[in-house]
């Protein structure tokens, strides 16, 4: 009984589109800062919609674009030890005959018992940890050439960016259909052939994907400035006179969703799989409208903040799964594929802060998602991230970073982040999980990786 997870099976799937801020591939610099706003990165004008307009305390106007921003990783269950239960399991079945195990000069009553402990019970239990454990995805993301762009005017009050991207994600996972237990009307036939043969199954290997479009625009002001008390300014300039400024923005995007799935039915453990899979897929596109709120307070040594996405609820809808000719017969199972299913864009509250040092080089940043949301395929997110970094005013001198994140739902992984900022225009960061897994060779890997370059410009 062996499911075979192909990851190039799964980003076929997705090659009818390429290139959404998605909530398992943070963009650009965000990887490692977090969602956390700072002037060094134009990425950060894509998490908190208040985060355009507080660069207007330090400078009259300015113009900035993203030139390239592209970003893929991939993530695993934890499969170590699965393949060897596989094929333990596997040959079990069809090498050993039954007679090594079970006494067949038994009552028909020993052998029941004796049969379904040492053949059906590990074929139901390989299948839950298939279930809870055989799933992986891959995902890519990319922002359109000088998306974003932000211009910050203050004739205008503040700043208005615009952001058109796209990202991708395709995940398997496996539905799992118990064996039955055999009673003694199976007794004669196993005694007939001296092997145990499962029935056919339905435990399906099921593949989602999805490509979503996304075009923004948002706009943020300052709506409070706090003056500093003169009496103990000294020489300080025009710009530390302000103590404190709150800034508060809105955006509104437009979302297209291609939504797709597949399933693959495991029709024997012995005779392989019926391959439904095919490279081309039929998205169903649904289209909608997402809303973002936030606010952000700025001084001179912190800065804290929060906002609300998709404050109203966009959805989206999935078709039924096409179990034409596959030969299901769990009615369980063919209700649960055939039956429409909805992506929501679920509400998440976010909140930011951040420390700095007088000269605002050093930086501590931390961010954290107060609820999970479900991502377009079903893993839910809940990110809390932390990072360090010295962000340089020069451009010879590189800016770096280091910092972690977790995922406090879903798969709970955490990783370890770092990066570099080359020339104050080219950004390198990547993400690597801590939990590995082993294959059967005893080579290690990450359960999941994330790599993301940005390139940008400012005016």
């Amino acid at each position: 009984m062996k499911y075979s997870f192909k990851f190039a099976t799964l980003t076929l799937l997705l090659c009818a589109n390429a290139f959404a801020t998605p909530v398992y591939q943070p963009p650009g610099a965000n990887l490692t800062y977090g969602s956390s706003s700072n002037n060094q990165s134009i990425m950060s004008s894509v998490a908190n919609p208040a985060a355009g307009a507080a660069v207007l305390k330090r400078e009259d106007n300015q113009y900035r674009a993203g030139l390239i921003t592209i970003g893929g990783g991939y993530e695993v269950g934890n499969v170590s030890g699965l393949s060897n239960l596989i094929d333990s399991t596997k040959t079990k079945l069809n090498a050993q005959t039954i007679g090594a195990t079970c006494d067949l000069n038994q009552p028909d009553a020993v052998i029941v018992a004796c049969v379904n402990t040492n053949f059906v019970a590990p074929v139901n239990s390989l299948l839950g940890l298939l279930q809870k454990d055989g799933n992986g995805s891959v995902f890519f993301g990319g922002h359109v050439p000088v998306m974003p762009l932000v211009v910050s005017k203050n004739k205008w009050g503040g700043s208005f960016v615009l952001d058109a991207n796209v990202s991708g994600i395709a995940n398997g996972s496996v539905i799992k259909d118990n064996i039955a237990d055999i009673t003694t009307a199976d007794v004669a036939a196993i005694k007939a052939s001296g092997k145990y043969t499962p029935p056919t199954n339905d435990s399906t290997l099921l593949v989602k994907a999805a490509v979503t479009s996304e075009l923004g625009l948002g706009f943020s002001r300052s709506i409070l400035i706090r003056e500093a008390d003169t009496n103990t300014i000294g020489e300080m300039t025009a710009d530390k006179l302000k103590s404190g400024e709150l800034t508060a923005g809105v955006r509104l995007k437009y979302y297209q969703v291609k939504l797709a799935n597949k399933a693959q039915r495991q029709q024997t453990s012995t005779g392989g799989s019926q391959s439904t899979l095919k490279a081309s897929q039929t998205y169903t596109a649904n289209s909608g409208v997402g809303l973002d709120v936030g606010g952000l307070w700025t001084s001179r040594r912190y800065r804290v903040g929060a906002w609300v996405s998709n404050l109203n609820k966009p959805s989206f809808k999935y078709s039924p799964v096409d179990l034409t000719g596959l030969g299901y017969t769990n009615a369980a199972i063919i209700n649960q594929l055939s039956t429409t299913t909805t992506y929501e864009m679920k509400p998440q509250l976010q909140m930011e802060g951040a420390i700095f040092s007088e000269s605002q080089n050093w930086v501590i940043n931390g961010g954290l998602d107060v609820n999970a949301v479900p991502d377009a395929v079903g893993r839910e997110f809940q990110w809390m991230t932390l990072s360090a970094a010295y962000a340089t005013n020069s451009w010879w001198i590189p800016g770096a970073r280091l910092g972690y994140r977790s995922n406090r739902a879903g798969s709970k992984l955490s990783y370890l982040t770092g990066g570099l900022t080359l020339f104050k225009a080219l950004s390198l960061d990547a993400a690597v999980s801590t939990d590995k897994v082993t294959d059967n060779n005893g080579k290690s890997a990450p359960r999941s990786a994330m790599l993301n370059l940005n390139l940008q410009m400012t005016f």
